[in-house]
């Protein structure tokens, strides 16, 4: 098994109506859920700037909110991946959000390549 970290992470768009919501719910129950059984080393959620950047030739629109998912190993990502607290997580975000639920845009795995200090 691959001893390398890796990250999972999380487009989120919210309406603004519900971005109070939103933002207690995800990080008072949703991320303490996930956190569970000690399989994620860190989570970070971080807001879209304000300010654009051109990059290269296209743009994508980006959604609100992206959130960071840190592992120290892929067994740990799978663990957790296969976890009853990642599955009660996503019992409670179906019963918070039905109404109204927020948009995952993309979530993928990144396996780490380099890393320097």
């Amino acid at each position: 098994m691959d001893q390398k970290p890796l990250i999972w992470l999380v487009g989120i768009q919210c309406r603004p109506e519900d971005e109070a919501k939103f933002i207690h719910w995800y990080d008072e129950i949703h991320v303490p859920m996930l956190l569970k059984g000690h399989h994620v080393s860190r989570v970070r959620r971080f807001k879209l700037a304000d300010e654009t950047y051109q990059v290269g030739a296209t743009t994508a629109p980006c959604p609100n909110y992206l959130t960071i998912y840190e592992f120290a190993d892929q067994a740990r990502f799978d663990a957790w991946m296969a976890s009853p607290a990642r599955a009660e997580a996503g019992e409670d975000k179906q019963a918070t959000w039905a109404e109204h639920p927020y948009e995952v845009r993309w979530a993928t795995r990144y396996d780490l390549a380099t890393a320097w200090s």
